[in-house]
């Protein structure tokens, strides 16, 4: 159904050579903004060490949430400490990390794809030709999670959900 916020599937994604992961062509049409055969800025969002969002660079450069999360980010690479002793938080400098710019490629036959950040591959814990992560449409984005994500969100007791 067009109308429900998830795709009723997880599409299992290897992790290629380099941490490439090829697009589902299902899932980038149903974004939208995934066409054409330029590359194509994009971001990725992370929320926890396990899931991540796909953005685009529109809907990073318009909305208000995005941009003070990325002002917060600025502000927190450009902090000074006042001493040598004095540490920031692991929460604020971690927070650097958890948007990456990237580039959603098109590859004439394999489609679209997108290199993770080494960095945002080693906090989800993924390796090149060992893993593989769920694709899922959630909330009109694609968002990737790793299969240990995606095994406990269904580890819940069904009689708690329902």
């Amino acid at each position: 159904m067009e109308s429900q916020k998830g795709s009723g599937e997880a599409n299992i994604l290897a992790v290629e050579a380099s941490y490439r992961i090829r697009l589902p062509q299902p899932l980038c049409r149903r974004v939208g903004w995934i066409t054409g055969e330029q590359p194509l800025a994009a971001w990725l969002l992370l929320a926890d060490s396990g899931r991540c969002r796909l953005l685009s660079s529109t809907e990073v450069g318009s909305d208000p949430d995005l941009q003070s999360l990325k002002a917060r980010i600025a502000e927190e690479l450009s902090a000074r400490n006042t001493g040598i002793l004095e540490f920031q938080s692991e929460v604020s400098v971690a927070l650097t990390l958890r948007l990456a710019e990237i580039q959603v490629t098109r590859h004439e036959t394999s489609g679209w794809r997108l290199t993770l950040p080494r960095t945002m591959a080693a906090i989800l814990q993924v390796r090149p030709n060992q893993s593989e992560v769920a694709a899922i449409f959630v909330q009109d984005h694609i968002e990737l999670w790793t299969i240990e994500k995606l095994k406990a969100a269904v580890n819940a007791p069904m009689i708690e959900i329902v």
